[in-house]
Order: structure tokens, then sequence, then C-alpha cells
């Protein structure tokens, strides 16, 4: 008999009334496990009902919301060494995705239910975790305006159709990029930092990252002639965009990015602004239910799981 878990569902008030993840919490309590749900209301409660939930016990904390849900609980695990699961709601679910997490939430369920967590690095900006891509520039720009409407609606097209958008009018911006063997000072229409590969609906900004090297991928593109980005945008989607003209790609423990006025980021799906960026791996901090890690063979990974 498998043994009974003690979980936490910390569930997005949004998404409160959905009848799947209703339906979720019944047969998952049906089965002997012991579900706590709680419900987010105001911004940051995801984080500290998720360091209660740690401290009370819990042998998995889960994240069932967007990407802003899954990054407050991410942090209200920090220094703590209980697992995460993830219950993709969002709209991009780029990280889910890259771990092979189903959209389907009963499916997202068997995988915390079934699977050991694997463990993984996560990154810090100025001392905050993140599990992804932190964008700035264009991609952050985009995701910063994409109208919430808009991605209920259309999901990833819509962050797509925001970029287009911004591409053509969005002026370079001067910073200075440094770290372990790299300094590069240069006017850029891009940067990401990536602890995994994808962003902004699949986007594969960072095609060599991998969750358990302890190094930050980074990507940089130059200021150019908007035609010759937009050829470099329409790369990404697939990751053949590294060693294409005035792209600059390094694997560093840490890295230092300072512009000479405020620089607009994005992390996990959540923006701000700050005119000095500190990034910093943290080499297998967190243990998370997931089908695959980025990076791995997924026929080879699902074989293991059965």
């Amino acid at each position: 008999m498998k043994p009974i878990k003690h979980l936490t569902l910390v569930l997005h008030g949004a998404r409160a009334d959905r009848a799947d993840v209703r339906h979720l919490v019944r047969w998952v309590r049906r089965r002997g496990h012991r579900l706590d749900v709680r419900v987010t209301w105001d911004a940051g409660d995801a984080m500290w009902q998720a360091a209660e939930a740690a401290d009370a016990g819990a042998d998995t904390v889960i994240a069932a919301g967007g990407d802003g849900t899954l990054n407050e609980v991410l942090n209200g695990l920090d220094g703590r060494n209980t697992a995460l699961g993830i219950i993709p709601l969002g709209t991009a679910n780029d990280f889910a995705r890259q771990l092979g997490i189903p959209s389907d939430a009963d499916h997202a369920m068997d995988v915390i239910l079934q699977r050991k967590p694997a463990l993984m690095d996560t990154a810090s900006l100025n001392g905050r975790r993140f599990l992804n891509v932190s964008t700035g520039g264009v991609g952050a720009e985009a995701t910063a305006e994409t109208p919430t409407e808009a991605k209920a609606a259309l999901g990833a097209l819509a962050y797509a159709i925001t970029g287009i958008r911004k591409l053509a009018e969005l002026p370079a911006s001067r910073a200075t990029f440094r770290s372990d063997g790299l300094r590069l000072d240069c006017e850029y229409l891009m940067f990401a930092v990536g602890n995994a590969r994808a962003t902004g609906g699949g986007t594969i900004v960072a095609p060599r990252a991998e969750v358990n090297d302890g190094l930050l991928d980074v990507c940089v593109v130059e200021a150019m002639p908007r035609a010759d980005f937009a050829r470099i945008a329409l790369k990404t989607r697939t990751g053949d965009h590294l060693d294409l003209p005035g792209v600059h790609y390094v694997q560093v423990p840490w890295l230092r990015i300072e512009g000479h006025n405020a620089l607009s980021v994005n992390v996990d799906g959540e923006s701000s602004d700050a005119r000095v960026l500190h990034y910093r791996a943290r080499a297998r901090d967190l243990r998370v239910h997931a089908v695959r890690l980025p990076g791995e063979d997924t026929t080879e990974t699902e074989t293991a799981g059965r």
C-alpha cells in the first residue's frame, strides 16, 4: 500500500470555482491523503501560505495557478526542504510544460502522487528566487503589457501579438553585463537569464540551459535594425538563434547587470524595474515533482518512471 501523503494546495483565488479543481480535491481526499486547501486573495498570500504549510509538516506544497502563484510558493519554500508540486492553471505554463506536467489538473496531480521529487537548481534576482527565465527588453515589455483579457482569450498567442507591437516601438537600452570571464557594455534589445529554457508561450530563449548544472544561461541580443532582430526573434521560437550576429550567449554562476537607467525586467511572469540586477544560480536547492527535467531525454525518463 502506498504511503498516505500530507499535501497543501495553494490555489489562486480566481481559480477557486473551477469544477476540475473541486473534483481533484475530492478524489485525492477519497484516496486517503490529507489535502489542505489555501486560497489566495492578495499578492503575497501564496508565499506566506506555502511557508506556513511547510512549517506545519506538509510533504508537498502545490502551486495551483499561473506563474505568479508558482513564484510566490517557490519563495515561501525558501530555506525549507518541502517538495514543490505544480497544477498549471495559468496562460502559458512554460515551466510546467518543460517538466512534462500535463495541463489537465487530475493528471498533474497524478505526477505529484506517483513520482518522487527530483532535485534541481533555482536562480535568484536581487535575492528573490525564480524557476524559469528572467527577461529584459522586448520580452519583458511584451509580458508586462499583455492584457489579462487577451491572455485569457488567446493564451500564448497574446504574448506574440504584444511582442510584435513592442518590437516596432521599443528603443534600445544600454547596460553593462559582468560575470566570471564576461564584460559586455552595449546597447541591447533583449536579454534573458535562464535557469530553464523557455518563456513567453514556448520561446526557447536559453536552449542549452540545464536545471542541475549550477549555472545561469545568459543571452543578450545587441541593438540592430528591427528587420534583423525580427529574424532573430523568429529563431528563438526553436532555439536556433545562438550563432547569429549580435547574439551573445554564455553560461555563468552569477551575473550583474547595471543599466544607465532603470531596466524593465520580468521574472516568472512578474514585472519590475531596477537599475542594478544581481542574478545568482542556486545549485540543487529545490525538490520538485516532475515527469522530466528540461534537457532530459523524454523517452528515457518516461520509461524510467513506469
